[in-house]
């Protein structure tokens, strides 16, 4: 009886039926392959919450809890974790006293993990009840306090958790839900040395130091944007007539897109524009080191040396060239129109025979999205194609060259540079820029990740590179949320795709900070490639079908022998059939040891691997001991 090794090469491949995916890897999640192995990817801790109004307002860091008085209730806080439990054959709650920290007709974002129940569990903020939950799990709701507030040292002035009879509560945070989903952010050193992050959302800027502290930098003159991607469904929304009667449609509709920033450094300073407001801001970082608390966000126009300038508004993105110019794209409305300033001197935007500001109306049929630096030359793509602009110096400046078409980018933040080549994704495609032309880049996952994918809900998407594992990442959400919560990622050295689940909703690469720096959904800023933990998500990668003699014979698994590094930190567990459609049986999950007794058959089998995830696990040469059989 031979032993085959299961020779799977790296990255996962997606296409069509499951026969497609014949000796590769159909699925994973948090894995990455070195050397044609499968290995976790790095984890996560956090770093800062960038819209938490309190320090976390769990069981472990806060003694604050206690049982309310008034209510029969036993509360016992033991490994971080909360137990309340009537004793009076009523409700039972437990409180927090937060008087000071909540506002009056203020929505609060509360989320809350309940490990066991009995009845309903009922958060509370400042007096106000949220919504009954009857399930154990992650729940998150939103709660507006009333007009005024409970005084302090009274029941109800902060955080309360009833129940109908008792539950085991293991988290408890509370957000301003006011501040949004954070859409666009960026990373820079000042001349001090000192790191800082910006992020924005659709209604606020904040900044956040090396120290962790954040700052909320908000220009004052600041217009709010559109907090999620909204379609119009109603009276003019679809086209009359349009599709076939019993035949689903296609997206018919309008959507209005979520508001995203694009921020960038101008030196040690920060600019950056929404959108929505469309207007250039600037953050003078000296002043800010100087007076933290107090110092925001200003308008550029609003410098006394932009006096007279033409200073674009309504402007949809903006890149700081290598050249040190501003492009402003989608300048003054006109969706083509690229405006940049004078060089060096981000106040002078008219021109004149004296200085090099100008602008351009780009000859597209198609509206401006993004723009990004790449090795000598600026990127530009619009909704349908791709241009690239050169420094050229005076009269002309810059010098501006189509280098695609049908490659247009699908969201402002779904475009990641590296070094000379950039990387976005289109509406059916991703694409590649190499330094001569735009190309479709192929795709093992296409068929998973764009069938998959909430396309009305894409502007809520990012692109982030992590070039020390020479990868690109893109985030989305898929069909039926929202927010992100799937990703993709392609390593661009070995030439293949990872696919997997993850909430991020944007992020930064490392090198300002030593780690990448990523934020979720819920505005909690996580350091990245940091360990192994994962926070519980499921860490695993799962073979397409693996057969023999092209499925025509019955074969018999009766042994497997892993690769040393394996044993301890992974779950192995074989699948098999003995048709493509048949049904599929399940054997284990195997601990892996040297050897691994089997018994199974069937015409093909697949084999899906589980990590621990909290250790550094490495699949190298797996074998098996085959030989031919029946069905019995």
């Amino acid at each position: 009886m031979p032993l085959i090794k299961l020779d799977i090469p790296a990255g996962v491949y997606s296409h069509g039926v499951d026969l497609d995916s014949k000796g590769r890897w159909l699925d994973s999640s948090l894995v990455r392959w070195t050397n044609n192995a499968p290995q976790p990817v790095g984890g996560w801790s956090q770093f800062s919450e960038l819209d938490q109004f309190v320090e976390n307002a769990d069981f472990v860091s806060n003694a604050g809890w206690v049982r309310v008085p008034l209510i029969g209730t036993a509360l016992t806080i033991t490994d971080g974790k909360a137990t309340i439990e009537s004793t009076g054959g009523g409700n039972a709650a437990c409180e927090r006293d937060q008087a000071g920290d909540l506002e009056a007709s203020t929505s609060y974002l509360v989320q809350i993990t309940i490990d066991s129940l009995s009845g309903t569990v009922t958060p509370k903020v400042g007096g106000t009840l949220g919504t009954g939950i009857t399930s154990t799990g992650v729940h998150t709701q939103t709660i507006t306090t009333g007009g005024s507030l409970p005084p302090s040292g009274t029941e109800d002035t902060g955080f309360q958790v009833g129940i109908g009879e008792s539950a085991t509560v293991s988290d408890f945070r509370v957000y301003r839900a006011n501040r949004g989903v954070h859409r666009g952010s960026h990373a820079w050193v000042s001349l001090a040395g000192a790191p800082y992050f910006a992020s924005g959302a659709y209604n606020i800027l904040l900044l956040v130091d090396g120290n962790k502290v954040v700052y909320d930098v908000t220009p004052a003159a600041f217009t709010s944007g559109i907090a999620e991607a909204s379609e119009n469904l109603g009276y003019g929304g679809k086209n009359y007539g349009s599709g076939a009667y019993g035949v689903p449609r296609e997206r018919d509709y309008s959507v209005a897109a979520a508001t995203n920033w694009s921020i960038d450094n101008w030196g040690e300073d920060l600019v950056g524009l929404s959108d929505a407001d469309g207007n250039l801001y600037e953050l003078d970082i000296s002043a800010f080191a100087s007076a933290p608390s107090t110092t925001v966000a200003t308008l550029v126009s609003a410098n006394a040396s932009a006096s007279g300038q033409s200073v674009p508004t309504a402007n949809k993105s903006l890149v700081v060239t290598a050249e040190r110019f501003v492009f402003a794209l989608g300048a003054g409305g006109n969706t083509r129109k690229v405006q940049w300033c004078d060089r060096e001197d981000l106040y002078t935007w008219n021109p004149t025979i004296t200085n090099e500001a100008g602008d351009i109306e780009l000859q597209t049929s198609g509206k401006i999205v993004s723009g990004a630096r790449v090795r000598g030359r600026t990127l530009i793509c619009t909704d349908i194609d791709a241009w690239v602009a050169t420094y050229q110096g005076p009269p002309t400046v810059f010098g501006f060259q189509k280098i695609g078409n049908s490659c247009g980018l699908v969201g402002r933040n779904m475009l990641a540079s590296v070094g000379p080549t950039a990387f976005w994704m289109g509406e059916r495609n991703f694409f590649v820029y190499d330094g001569s032309t735009a190309r479709v880049l192929p795709c093992e996952v296409h068929d998973k990740v764009f069938t998959e994918m909430n396309h009305d809900r894409i502007s809520h998407g990012f692109c982030v590179a992590n070039q020390k594992y020479n990868e690109v990442w893109w985030f989305y959400p898929s069909d039926g949320t929202d927010e992100n919560d799937r990703y993709v990622a392609y390593d661009y050295n070995e030439n293949h795709w990872m696919i997997g689940s993850l909430e991020r909703a944007t992020g930064v690469d490392s090198g300002v900070f030593v780690e990448p720096m990523w934020v979720d959904n819920l505005g909690t800023m996580y350091r990245h490639e940091s360990g192994y933990g994962h926070e519980g998500n499921p860490v695993f990668v799962e073979s397409g079908p693996v057969n023999f003699d092209d499925g025509d014979n019955v074969i018999r698994i009766t042994e497997m022998i892993p690769e040393e590094e394996t044993q301890g930190e992974v779950e192995m567990t074989f699948k098999t059939r003995f048709y493509p459609n048949g049904t599929e049986t399940s054997h284990g999950p195997f601990d892996p040891s040297n050897p691994t007794s089997l018994r199974m058959t069937g015409r093909q089998f697949r084999v899906r691997i589980d990590g621990d995830a909290e250790a550094n696990w490495r699949v190298g040469d797996v074998r098996v001991r085959v030989s031919g059989g029946g069905r019995r």
